[in-house]
């Protein structure tokens, strides 16, 4: 399995942002960045990555192609995904607002 392009993660988040609540899509919008693509592990910089969308500090939120969902874990370092500790799930269920 490849890694998807740039176009259809971009897609992918622009279908899950219209799933989002209006308090949901205001916190999205201060966590969301340009779509990076990330590693599992040192080292692998050219084997298989997964975009991440969204981050704050090292929290990090991915899209996880093989198993079509959006994951969440805290990064120890820039570049390199930890394992989820939330995911795969719509991102609607990611993004939790009190709001």
């Amino acid at each position: 399995m490849s890694l998807i392009t740039e176009a259809q993660i971009r897609g992918l988040v622009l279908v899950a942002e219209g799933e989002l609540s209006t308090a949901q899509l205001t916190l999205w919008e201060s966590l969301r960045i340009e779509p990076e693509v990330w590693v599992r592990e040192a080292g692998a910089e050219h084997g298989f990555g997964f975009w991440v969308v969204a981050r704050n500090g090292n929290d990090v939120l991915w899209y996880d192609s093989m198993s079509e969902g959006f994951c969440y874990g805290q990064a120890r370092l820039d570049g390199i995904l930890p394992e989820p500790e939330m995911g795969p799930l719509p991102l609607s269920k990611l993004v939790q607002s009190d709001g």
